[in-house]
């Protein structure tokens, strides 16, 4: 476990320093520093804000250029926290300091991941032992979905920390019931609360749990015990809310912060809308039930997802003590999440589902108390090969696809392939070829700010000659797309996997395209910067599937 925490943190960090802002990244490290430094908890229209503020504890020892007030805070949300997010980015860029600031705001997130391993270790070794912890900790940090994830600033991680040591404590109170693990269960449900909004899904499942398990013997106690974690969280939403502002105590929207209410109605309006979804060539909008067991098989090392299909099976074995306690720790909860994600129409990427996989790989541990040397070997060579994807995966962890789920533009897109993290590449690459781009990526960044670049979206594309850089999810992502006409011709290269190279030395002959890319031209020299430079991308299209 030592060892692989240090390979992952180790590889983190490259990645953390030389992948650019992800889309949400430049507003979550805005609205932190806002609500540290100037106590403002409204400028972020997603609430809530712990993860946020903790993660730009260590931008702050840096001192980064905060912009002051502007016309930005004129605008309504959600659209005020683009608006200063662009500010803050363009802030740091002027100063030089960008990547430095964002590289900064990932430290605390990347430790978080690193910790939940050995939460990880802890709550698979209470239920199955030391070896299934063992086997539930490495399997998590060697993954290049992780990896990818795993650097960046962003509150899927943060929540899954949380999911994860909850369940840990709650395992430790239906072992040894207390009064000091019952406050720390309402703690925890706390910070839950504090994280994600989901995490109301955990305060009732504490809640549910502790007074059922207590029911039979004094359901008056039963259901006081319940009633004090559920209290407990309260206070605790309260508590850091009032830390950070005031102001909460004279504006509370019923028995809840204000923008904590105002965060959940705009959360529950936008997690409302459909969005445009993208699997396996298959595009659509709204939700697909079979999407996320997709995703799953797309962005999971290969092995790893038969040690989550099998170890579940090998519950049968378990005596049952211990399976209604893996039960009611790892299945509900987990199964609970699933539900949610299931029910809203937002196929926006597999990090939604990262504290269910931290669960998973928990139920799936308990496959080595089968104890045959079969299935040792099988979890040893499980390990091995998800150390050398993870590895491998480097620099490119973001958009890595299992094998042979590739090129990942062509099966997956938004954060499973990209999230706008090779910007700093797009912009090298375009010195001296003044290409036309349609970059996806925070508000503040694409072509206005490259020099030579020309924005693409909009464009006639009867019009367009030399180079294009496209990102995969304006491909792909986005319905409908500016850019679809794209897809009918074969790249000649690509940036760590996100960012599409095309070059037309005539105007293109179709304004229209299939619903999936053509992929990369068939053959071709390697040209300068590792792009792929090929007389065939003369602006005549490719043969490509059309969905």
């Amino acid at each position: 476990m030592a060892v692989g925490a240090v390979v992952f943190l180790g590889l983190g960090l490259v990645e953390a320093w030389q992948d650019a802002p992800t889309y949400d990244e430049p507003v979550y490290t805005a609205s932190g520093i806002a609500a540290v430094l100037h106590h403002d908890l409204t400028l972020n229209a997603e609430h809530p804000p712990l993860s946020k503020v903790v993660a730009v504890l260590p931008v702050l020892a840096d001192h980064p250029v905060v912009p002051p007030n502007g016309t930005w805070s004129n605008d309504q949300p959600p659209n005020r926290q683009w608006s200063y997010g662009a500010a803050f980015l363009d802030a740091q860029r002027r100063a030089g300091t960008l990547q430095t600031v964002i590289f900064l705001s990932r430290l605390v997130p990347l430790l978080e991941v690193v910790g939940l391993a050995f939460v990880l270790f802890l709550l698979a070794r209470d239920l199955f032992g030391r070896w299934a912890g063992a086997v539930a900790g490495l399997l998590w940090l060697l993954s290049p979905f992780v990896l990818g994830l795993g650097h960046l600033n962003s509150m899927d991680a943060s929540f899954a920390l949380v999911v994860t040591t909850w369940s840990w404590v709650l395992l430790r109170w239906i072992r040894a019931p207390g009064p000091g693990r019952l406050v720390w269960l309402g703690v925890l449900s706390g910070a839950a609360l504090l994280t994600e909004m989901t995490g109301l899904l955990l305060v009732g499942l504490a809640a549910g749990v502790v007074a059922v398990s207590g029911w039979r013997a004094s359901p008056r106690r039963a259901l006081g015990r319940a009633g004090l974690v559920v209290l407990t969280a309260w206070g605790a939403l309260w508590l850091v809310y009032t830390a950070l502002d005031r102001r909460v105590l004279l504006h509370p929207a019923g028995i809840v912060p204000y923008p904590y209410w105002r965060g959940l109605v705009t959360l529950a309006r936008w997690d409302s809308m459909p969005s445009p979804g993208y699997l396996f060539g298959v595009s659509w909008t709204g939700a697909r039930w079979w999407y996320w067991p997709g995703a799953l098989v797309v962005k999971t090392v290969p092995t790893t997802v038969l040690v989550l299909v099998a170890g579940p099976l090998s519950w049968i074995a378990l005596d049952r003590s211990t399976r209604r306690q893996a039960a009611t720790v790892l299945a509900l909860p987990g199964l609970t999440l699933v539900a949610f994600t299931l029910w809203f129409p937002r196929d926006l990427g597999l990090r939604y589902w990262l504290p269910v996989l931290a669960l998973w790989l928990v139920a799936a541990s308990a496959v080595v108390r089968l104890g045959r040397p079969a299935v040792t070997a099988g979890v040893v060579a499980a390990i091995g090969v998800a150390g050398v994807l993870t590895v491998t995966s480097v620099p490119d962890s973001v958009s890595w696809t299992a094998p042979p789920f590739r090129p990942g533009d062509q099966v997956a897109t938004n954060s499973d392939v990209d999230w706008g993290q090779d910007y700093y590449r797009l912009e090298r690459w375009s010195v001296g070829r003044h290409p036309w781009i349609d970059y996806f990526g925070p508000p503040g960044l694409g072509a206005a700010s490259i020099p030579g670049g020309r924005p693409l979206s909009g464009a006639d594309p009867r019009r367009v000659t030399g180079w294009v850089a496209v990102s995969a999810t304006e491909l792909t992502g986005v319905a409908p797309s500016p850019v679809a006409w794209l897809r009918a011709y074969c790249s000649v290269g690509e940036l760590g996997g996100s960012i599409l190279v095309y070059r037309f030395t005539r105007p293109p002959s179709r304004v229209t395209g299939p619903v999936r890319p053509a992929g990369p031209c068939p053959a071709g020299r390697r040209g300068p910067s590792g792009v792929s430079q090929l007389a065939s991308a003369s602006g005549q299209p490719a043969p490509a599937p059309t969905g």
